[in-house]
């Protein structure tokens, strides 16, 4: 029988391979599409969106805190402000990047005592979080589908059973949360989450002229589901590489209409966007005053 430490081992090395495959695919795919200069006349067109999307970006984590928040509140010995949250969450949100996917979570676990939290506790946190994330993907992903008259009715059903389900079964977990705290929770997150597939939409739209809202709201559909695959995958660093193959490979799947090279700069645009704010959030923890950190918000 294999222990816990070794199982953590090998589904590391999957999502570290799965990473470099995913990645390798990308760009297989790239070069069959681009040059390195048709590619960089490509950002230089659209770079006007650059600032908008940075705007949309933020605002996803910086809503998803707002969640995280309530849930640490639950368990604190004491009470912090948004910016302590803020502070913790974007401090350790880098480390999904190096090593990989989980370590970000290791790390909240490192800071439990500084925010009056036990280990014990921040791991029940951590779940919730997690089980929220699944919450808000179902919730979002099952909004935008309604939208397109593109994708099967079967599939719509099924996502908006999920998405009921998932809703249902977090009434009967958590007790110590009230159902008007978990629906507020699950609201938050399929906001943040949402907000990813409105990014890669309206990328796409810029550069297709002709796409209408059917097909706007199956892009973002199809990119949320692809960006929890990549969430979702142990070591990969912030999905990298999962991310794209896996909404490539469901654009190929459901006969997406969109040029193949529209599809390669679009994911490739966005995942620049979010490493982008992700470094600009890290970054911004150097300039919270101490004062700011630990203030207690009772």
């Amino acid at each position: 029988m294999m222990n816990r430490e070794q199982i953590k081992k090998i589904l590391y090395g999957l999502g570290k391979l799965l990473s470099i495959l995913g990645l390798g695919f990308l760009f297989y795919k790239l070069s069959k599409e681009y040059t390195l200069e048709s590619f960089y006349s490509h950002l230089v067109a659209y770079k006007f969106i650059i600032l908008p999307l940075i705007i949309i970006n933020l605002l996803s984590p910086m809503i998803g805190i707002v969640g995280w928040r309530l849930m640490l509140k639950k368990y604190a010995k004491k009470g912090f402000s948004y910016l302590t949250a803020y502070y913790y969450y974007s401090k350790t949100e880098i480390a999904k990047y190096l090593p990989g996917n989980v370590f970000h979570f290791v790390g909240r676990q490192a800071m439990a005592s500084k925010l009056g939290i036990s280990q014990m506790e921040m791991a029940k946190v951590s779940l919730l979080h997690n089980i929220f994330l699944i919450i808000g993907t179902f919730a979002a992903t099952t909004a935008f589908t309604l939208f397109s008259s593109s994708i099967d009715i079967k599939i719509k059903l099924l996502l908006v059973i999920a998405t009921i389900g998932s809703i249902v079964a977090i009434m009967f977990m958590y007790p110590s949360f009230s159902k008007t705290q978990k629906l507020k929770l699950a609201v938050v997150f399929a906001i943040s989450i949402g907000l990813h597939g409105i990014m890669m939409g309206w990328i796409m739209q810029v550069q297709v002229k002709s796409m209408d809202p059917s097909l706007f709201f199956e892009v973002a559909a199809i990119y949320i589901i692809s960006w929890f695959i990549g969430l979702a995958t142990p070591g990969a660093s912030g999905g990298l590489g999962v991310r794209e193959g896996a909404f490539i490979a469901i654009a190929e799947f459901l006969h997406l209409p969109v040029a193949t090279e529209v599809v390669l700069f679009s994911i490739l645009f966005v995942r620049f966007i979010n490493i982008l704010v992700d470094l600009l959030m890290y970054l911004t923890t150097f300039l919270l005053p101490k004062r700011t950190i630990e203030t207690i918000d009772l």
